[in-house]
């Protein structure tokens, strides 16, 4: 490969792509092209964010953390997605990231059929070319995205919304129709004049515009009117406005702030088919429903007489009024008779909602004992010196009351003297007043004698000849609302905790990972010099010499496997990878350059291979890569433990998936160590001794895991003598669990 090129050099090449580069996509190819001929390399991949191509979890790495991802020994053991390289017969890869503060553009990736292609010098000479191409598709973007944004306010102009574009000193330099229309303007009139004039800013306002920040302002020549201008600057010179007219909107929120801070009013803004859009909190004490709840419905849905209503409200001008009685239902088997004051607008009715608490008495003292027996909420009648007169179904069951409780004073309802107190105050406020709200009190369940936290609303019913003949007491209890809080609180922070361990975990195989990662980079340089002098100067060096070193050379390469390894079983167990789902001919994987040099190394040993496909064996889908993973590590075990006989591939249809079988005839597994093969580090051993030319454990924890995310499953049949049989399902049809469809975070 051609020595690094000058920093200049680079410097140049780089700026004359850039000027000869229509857009960011086009000096990315270039780039590419740039690097194959000034590397002498074989092949460039550009993956680019713009036209969707599915990046890989090597393509993610890069561009997350701006540095390049460089696998200089391709290997079985490399990231899945760099495996189809290496059966290409590529040695070496370097992924290089196009992206700049923050902002993705893609990836180029360089392939190379020479060993250790991509040293040190050559990563600081791509690293320099990478920030430089970098930068200028930055700058290129920049002017793209400019002339889209350009583009888009020339659409946005045409929607119904008043709209100016206007310069830095406050002037219109163009606004769209409706803003002609609503303001009437004409274009010669309109540009040119100040928006202060047109919209009746200060200059407070104005800097506040310049800002980027939304304000409200009335406009000159309307009265009552009110328009909220939300800026958005395009530019250093050039800034747009959108301007809504919320001269509704505000008197409405007037209303409904004032409304809002009693709850013995409802104010509702209803659209023309009657919906509730909003309601305030004042609904629950009245109706007995939350606001939330009531969002979304009809209102006429219940009133008992709607039509009349809907003919009422339909007939409303706007600015008009409409002012009566109305009889609502809301589920609850309770009738609630209230006035209603509604004021139309265009598109809108705006509604306050007032009980009409006389009514709703007379209508109580019809039924047995002065109460409503069906209403859900609980109510106890007192008399006018403080004393239960009666009380209704849902008071029974929720305060545990029964008949002895009649005539017996209220006060002793009440579990502590902070409560007594509060009962004793409401009850004279109500006599003045005629009713009191949000009572926070504790009050003891009659039978059991248990507190209940409630909040109580009191109303006063007056006597046929005036003055107060008693006391309505509705109840609302708090303890389950307490104990939703309490739960509520709880399962946060199990979740919390949950995600905290999860995030451990995840950091914990993210270590794993990263140390495995930067292993590599000093085993394959002690490979590399090792190998350079047992080739390069051979007769320098003495026969022990050169053992010593050979022995330094094999010991490396196996515990870079060993790192290669570790790293495959972190990827797999923390769900960083992505399977590569092709169709798949098993007929045609025995022709792999792996599964033929596992072949080879049967031959060399003395031991038959043989690799046989059933005729009925349909082409499945699953990841090649990943399989040629599983054979090399079931075929490479059954070699190690055989001595003699051979080894045999089968591959059978079943119903709905497909078996494979790797049979030898080695040494076989006990009864004792089948459960555990499967498990990571597990290693066979006879006795004490742990069998010769045993591996790292790993390997069949690493098939078992790809078997797995496949959706199949995977065991072993064996004896001791009589060697063993491997064998996985894989189904026809894909299911892949969920971990396996994720991406790195890292």
């Amino acid at each position: 490969m051609r020595p690094p090129l000058p920093y200049d050099r680079i410097v140049s090449d780089v700026s004359q792509m850039s000027r000869e580069s229509q857009g960011c996509m086009e000096l990315m190819r270039r780039f590419g092209g740039y690097l194959k001929a000034a590397l002498l390399i074989e092949e460039v991949i550009i993956k680019e964010q713009s036209v969707g191509q599915r990046f890989s979890p090597a393509d993610e790495i890069a561009m997350n953390t701006g540095k390049p991802y460089v696998d200089n020994g391709l290997s079985e053991y490399s990231a899945s997605e760099l495996i189809g390289y290496l059966n290409r017969g590529f040695k070496c890869c370097a992924i290089l990231p196009v992206a700049a503060y923050g902002r993705r553009f893609g990836t180029v990736t360089l392939l190379s059929m020479s060993e250790e292609g991509f040293g040190q010098d050559i990563m600081n000479n791509l690293i320099l070319a990478t920030n430089l191409v970098n930068s200028e598709i930055l700058a290129k973007y920049e002017r793209e995205k400019s002339l889209s944004v350009a583009k888009y306010f020339d659409a946005a102009f045409n929607n119904t919304f008043p709209q100016f574009l206007i310069d830095s000193e406050g002037y219109v330099i163009k606004a769209n129709k409706p803003a002609l229309n609503y303001f009437d303007r004409t274009p010669k009139d309109l540009v040119g004049t100040a928006i202060r004039d047109v919209l009746s800013m200060n200059t407070g306002l104005f800097e506040r515009i310049l800002k980027g920040e939304a304000v409200e302002s009335e406009g000159t020549g309307h009265p009552n009117k009110r328009f909220r201008i939300r800026p958005a600057r395009v530019s250093e010179s050039l800034m747009h406005l959108m301007v809504e007219d919320v001269s509704d909107a505000e008197d409405a929120r007037e209303r409904a702030e004032m409304v809002d801070a009693t709850r013995n009013e409802v104010f509702m803004i209803l659209d023309d088919k009657f919906e509730i859009l909003w309601s305030s909190s004042g609904s629950d004490s009245i109706f007995g429903v939350q606001n939330t709840m009531l969002s979304g419905k009809r209102l006429t849905d219940f009133v008992l007489s709607s039509t009349k209503l809907q003919e009422t409200l339909n007939a409303l001008a706007p600015g008009s009024r409409y002012a009566g009685g109305i009889r609502f239902n809301f589920g609850n088997e309770m009738d609630i008779y209230a006035r209603m004051l509604a004021y139309g607008s265009s598109g809108r009715f705006y509604c306050i909602i007032s009980k009409d608490y006389e009514r709703y008495v007379k209508s109580l003292e019809g039924l047995p004992g002065g109460i409503i027996a069906l209403t859900n909420d609980p109510m106890i009648e007192i008399d006018g010196a403080g004393y239960i007169i009666s009380y209704n179904k849902a008071a029974e069951s929720l305060l545990e009351l029964d008949r002895s409780v009649v005539g017996t004073p209220i006060y002793q309802m009440y579990a502590d003297n902070e409560s007594q107190n509060k009962i004793t105050a409401s009850l004279n406020i109500v006599k003045a007043n005629g009713s009191i709200s949000d009572v926070y009190v504790n009050v003891v369940r009659h039978k059991s004698q248990g507190v209940l936290p409630c909040v109580q609303t009191i109303k006063s019913v007056p006597g046929e000849t005036g003055g107060i003949s008693k006391f309505l007491i509705m109840n609302r209890e708090l303890a389950t609302k307490r104990k939703l809080e309490e739960l509520g609180e709880k399962l946060e922070q199990e979740l919390k905790e949950v995600e905290k361990l999860k995030t451990e975990s995840d950091l914990k195989s993210q270590f794993i990972y990263n140390i495995s990662h930067d292993l590599k980079t000093p085993i394959t340089n002690i490979m590399g010099f090792s190998k350079l002098l047992l080739t390069d100067s051979p007769e320098s060096l003495s026969k022990e010499q050169r053992d010593y070193i050979q022995i330094i050379y094999d010991e490396s390469e196996r515990f870079l496997q060993l790192v290669k390894q570790i790293l495959d079983v972190a990827k797999l167990s923390s769900g960083i990878v992505k399977l590569d789902l092709q169709e798949v001919n098993f007929s045609k994987i025995k022709d792999n350059p792996s599964i033929k040099a596992l072949a080879e190394a049967c031959t060399n040993k003395g031991l038959g291979f043989t690799w046989d496909v059933d005729y009925d064996v349909p082409e499945i889908t699953a990841d090649p890569n990943r399989l040629i993973q599983i054979f090399s590590n079931l075929i490479g075990n059954s070699i190690k433990f055989t001595e003699n006989g051979g080894i045999n591939v089968r591959v059978s249809k079943k119903k709905g998936s497909v078996k494979v079988e790797v049979t030898d005839t080695g040494i076989g597994i006990s009864k004792e160590d089948r459960p555990k093969i499967f498990k990571k580090f597990y290693q066979l051993r006879r006795g004490l001794i742990k069998q010769e030319g045993s591996g790292t454990g790993l390997g069949l924890s690493i098939a078992k895991e790809i078997v797995n995310l496949h959706g199949g499953r995977i065991n072993v049949d064996s004896e001791i003598g009589k060697g063993s049989t491997f064998w996985f399902t894989l189904p026809t049809a894909p299911k892949i669990r969920k971990k396996a469809l994720k991406y790195s975070k890292s």
